[in-house]
């Protein structure tokens, strides 16, 4: 039987069968968008962005800095390949991409919303260990968070089943009362295979409309 998204259940968040809220922090707290980072990093340097996109951001080796298991210097040669000369630009990306995070106002709303309701509040990321913890500092809303469940930290990456369980017996939750807010359908799937409550912020404004009061 498939099992619906919260929103597809609910026209308005349903703040008495929820005690905890996770959330993913690219393009749910924080933006994350490649072609951007790239512009303006490389201004009207389309050939550039084009190979920086396929040799970076869409590349396994970037999922691989996120699972831990390849330091930035290691991806840094992997990703240029047999093309060294990208690697002084590659090597930029890698050093200076944290600094070109946005805030997400909706998500950020949305975390004090939860936080405001009593919620216990989690971090679920996929996401590579220093640029997290430089990402931590930046941002004062990290604080409102009861702990920060990172990707590279622990090894697993979503939507592995095996992260979903680890979160779940870490943190003693109810599967059912459990609210996961992320962009990627693939990582909601997961979730609400997992039996947790799943929210996919697919479309600007959906997650501010959901939760308003």
């Amino acid at each position: 039987m498939i099992r619906l998204m919260i929103d597809d259940q609910y026209a308005k968040m349903p703040w008495d069968k929820i005690d905890t809220v996770i959330f993913d922090v690219g393009k749910v707290l924080l933006s994350f968008e490649p072609r951007k980072i790239l512009e303006e990093q490389f201004p009207g340097q389309t050939e550039l962005h084009e190979k920086l996109l396929v040799k970076m951001f869409n590349s396994p080796y970037w999922v691989m800095m996120d699972h831990g298991t390849v330091t930035t210097q290691e991806a840094e040669i992997a990703m240029a390949g047999l093309e060294t000369e990208l690697r002084p630009a590659i090597r930029h990306i890698l050093d200076n991409w944290i600094d070109l995070k946005d805030v997400i106002d909706e998500g950020v709303e949305a975390l004090h919303a939860c936080k405001a309701h009593g919620k216990q509040l989690l971090v679920l990321s996929n996401y590579m260990s220093e640029p997290f913890a430089y990402a931590c500092r930046k941002h004062s809303f990290f604080s409102l968070f009861d702990d920060l469940v990172v990707s590279s930290r622990v090894g697993m990456v979503k939507p592995d089943p095996a992260i979903y369980q680890y979160v779940t017996e870490r943190y003693h939750l109810d599967p059912a009362r459990t609210l996961f807010i992320d962009d990627n359908p693939a990582n909601i799937e997961a979730a609400l295979h997992h039996g947790w409550q799943g929210f996919c912020l697919n479309k600007p404004g959906k997650l501010h409309d959901f939760m308003a009061e």
